[in-house]
């Protein structure tokens, strides 16, 4: 995954720190909304609620792995249902066709 973003290098000199902050306020646990079905209750990833590079504490939260993966999938999907909605062009009249009103 990190191979192909620039996300790292957009995180902050102290994400480490940030990221144990997160892990002790969630003691460990995941703090998904809804929890993906392999999802443990184990929480492993410091993830971002709002996307974005807000790196402040109210804006993170611990998640495991299937949640973490889950949610990434969910916004990457309505990501490339908005960029497709822009790309549509609107269905235009020919301009020999006369409307009745």
């Amino acid at each position: 995954m990190w191979s192909t973003s620039s996300r790292r290098s957009r995180l902050p000199g102290d994400w480490a720190s940030l990221r144990m902050l997160v892990k002790e306020r969630a003691g460990g646990r995941c703090e998904a909304n809804h929890h993906a079905l392999r999802c443990n209750g184990v929480g492993t990833d410091a993830d971002h609620i709002k996307q974005g590079d807000n790196h402040d504490l109210s804006n993170l939260q611990w998640l495991s792995r299937p949640c973490h993966d889950a949610k990434t999938a969910r916004e990457t999907a309505a990501r490339n249902r908005q960029t497709a909605a822009l790309k549509r062009r609107p269905v235009e009249q020919h301009p020999g066709r006369r409307t009745t009103t």
